[in-house]
């Protein structure tokens, strides 16, 4: 792959999570390109950071990618189980959501700040604050009990 095509996906990279990810992108940054030649994966070093979504090329984090990004959702420390099951966040467990809308993918920590695991964002900061019921995070991976996702 060559530097051009690497430049433009730090791009869009930094353009849906923030520039603040680029930072964290530095180091030997390897993509995997599928057999029609589309992107399937990003690597940084050994480690698979995002996933290309096929619909629409749109780079989703992987568990090891939610520790680079900064939009993010706290639970409280009783929903930390649920997640780490595979459950998704409700409403009522969320104590803050930082720098993300409707739409985004979010890191999920505990507010022992320990990294739970990532998904789709479904309601803003508002909703959740105002309403207080409902699926807020839809969970795509999660770490487990042992560690390992």
């Amino acid at each position: 792959m060559d530097q051009l095509t690497k430049d433009i996906i730090r791009g869009v990279i930094s353009y849906i999570y923030g520039p603040d990810v680029l930072k964290r992108l530095s180091g030997e940054f390897r993509i995997e390109v599928g057999k029609t030649g589309g992107l399937r994966r990003i690597y940084l070093g050994n480690k698979l950071v995002f996933t290309i979504r096929a619909s629409d090329g749109r780079p989703l984090p992987t568990i090891e990618g939610a520790r680079l990004i900064d939009r993010i959702v706290v639970v409280s420390r009783d929903a930390a189980p649920f997640v780490r099951q595979g459950r998704s966040v409700m409403a009522k467990f969320v104590v803050d959501v930082r720098n993300a809308v409707p739409g985004d993918e979010v890191a999920i920590y505990s507010e022992d700040g320990e990294l739970l695991g990532v998904g789709r964002l479904v309601l803003s900061k508002e909703e959740v604050l105002s309403v207080g019921r409902g699926v807020t995070v839809k969970l795509r991976h999660h770490v487990r009990d042992n560690g390992e996702k």
